[in-house]
């Protein structure tokens, strides 16, 4: 005898029609009459009297009434809290971060996401002023994002690992007059053509203020989001760009100079961000120490 036949036997019981009891249990009627059978066959007792068609039960079918009613629901409790259990280990946790930070603490992520099967891990990529954003908005639980703060109710916890932050390197071809100069100033370019990254990213951002305090407009010819297409974008514009100088040990475009801004914004440190509301629960720990392997 199982838990399934007691269920069966139990269905028939209370409704008094095995056509409308197997209807209930979504099997048919001579399943359910094989199943009860074939626990009066298990059982070596009659549990209904067979010569009354409207299912009165024995005095043993009576007894396992009123005990298997018992254990079936005992037995559904059980299923339930331990269905309950198997969700609550199951966790969330949605991470936000930039394109330069996902190739330089991916290694510590995939390890964070190895280790923890039962945690669900969503990467969100975008610019850090955006992540700011989400962070506030409640899309995301916590992000790797460049300084300054620039949303209320978000602390930045910085960064002090083998990356801090990183620098600000002006991108052109090598056949741009500019390209032989050690370092390069916002008025050494302001006759340039820009190819820029969104005002989603504190590079796009960074390129307008200083445009406005340097008195003036810089000629963006196009952006976008995708430092790559950017960098492929320089030739064909005649364009500069403003990116971190990390990217440039990834970059593949060929006859493309890498030259410090020599700006008072030419350094941006890097940080973990979370709503100052947020509850800094042992995954949110566990998730920071592992970034801090890097």
């Amino acid at each position: 005898m199982d838990i399934r036949q007691l269920k069966y036997f139990i269905a028939v019981v209370e409704t008094k029609n095995i056509s409308k009891a197997a209807r209930n249990l979504f099997i048919t009627q001579p399943t359910l009459s094989q199943s009860l059978r074939k626990l009066e066959t298990e059982l070596n007792a009659n549990l209904f009297n067979h010569h009354n068609k409207t299912f009165q039960l024995t005095h043993t079918g009576k007894l396992l009434y009123e005990k298997g009613k018992s254990i079936v629901e005992s037995f559904d409790e059980l299923v339930e809290e331990l269905q309950n259990i198997q969700e609550q280990k199951t966790e969330k946790l949605k991470i936000g971060l930039t394109s330069l930070f996902a190739l330089q603490f991916m290694r510590q992520i995939s390890k964070f996401i190895s280790t923890h099967p039962n945690v669900e891990v969503y990467l969100t990529q975008e610019g850090s002023r955006k992540l700011q954003e989400k962070l506030v908005e409640n899309q995301i639980d916590i992000a790797l994002v460049s300084f300054p703060i620039e949303q209320e109710g978000i602390h930045i916890e910085p960064l002090n690992t083998t990356t801090k932050g990183y620098e600000v390197s002006v991108v052109l071809p090598t056949s741009n007059p500019l390209s032989d100069r050690k370092s390069l100033g916002f008025k050494d370019l302001k006759n340039e053509n820009f190819c820029s990254l969104t005002e989603n990213f504190m590079l796009g951002k960074l390129l307008i203020e200083r445009g406005k305090e340097l008195n003036f407009t810089p000629k963006i010819a196009y952006t976008h989001s995708d430092w790559e297409i950017l960098v492929h974008s320089l030739h064909d514009l005649n364009a500069v760009t403003l990116l971190p100088s990390d990217y440039e040990d990834y970059n593949h475009v060929e006859n493309l100079k890498w030259i410090p801004l020599a700006d008072k914004n030419n350094f941006y440190p890097i940080g973990i961000g979370l709503r100052e509301d947020f509850p800094v629960t042992e995954l949110i720990h566990e998730f920071i120490d592992m970034i801090k392997q890097n």
